[in-house]
């Protein structure tokens, strides 16, 4: 290997461990158990589940963070979408919102649900287990009518 492509190679292995110190918003805020959306909405246990295993991971104040959402770049890029989902619809401050929010929330959720949007897709290439067949969409969406 000649000087450059070595210098090359010790650069890079620099920036990844320096990029490791950016800090990263990882927090969950304090989840007031009566805001939650299970404990303001009236749904069928399966729906609970769909919706628990496939979409609060970045749609709540409850969020798991995997071991690689500490390892920079990637975790700037979780970091974002997490943030960015609970700005759009958080189910641990559903009760703050009002009824009108609530129902064009459902709404929006049903139909980013049923055009296959949401789940997004970086998420189900790693969270296998958070795919949703059609079925389940139906349901959700179904409940999600019956409550606006």
């Amino acid at each position: 290997m000649s000087v450059q492509g070595k210098r090359i190679g010790l650069a890079a292995v620099l920036l990844v461990v320096v990029i490791q110190f950016i800090p990263v918003d990882r927090h969950n805020p304090p989840v007031q158990a009566g805001n939650t959306i299970y404990a303001k909405e009236n749904m069928p246990a399966e729906v609970r589940a769909t919706l628990q295993r496939s979409c609060s991971d970045c749609h709540s104040d409850q969020t798991r963070w995997p071991w690689y959402s500490y390892v920079a770049p990637v975790s700037w890029l979780i970091s974002g979408d997490v943030h960015g989902a609970r700005s759009a619809l958080n189910f641990s401050e559903w009760g703050t919102y009002s009824p009108k929010r609530r129902a064009d929330k459902l709404e929006e959720f049903c139909d980013q649900l049923m055009n296959r949007k949401m789940p997004d897709s970086k998420y189900t290439f790693i969270h296998r287990r958070a795919r949703l067949t059609q079925q389940e969409r139906d349901a959700v969406c179904t409940w999600a009518n019956s409550s606006r």
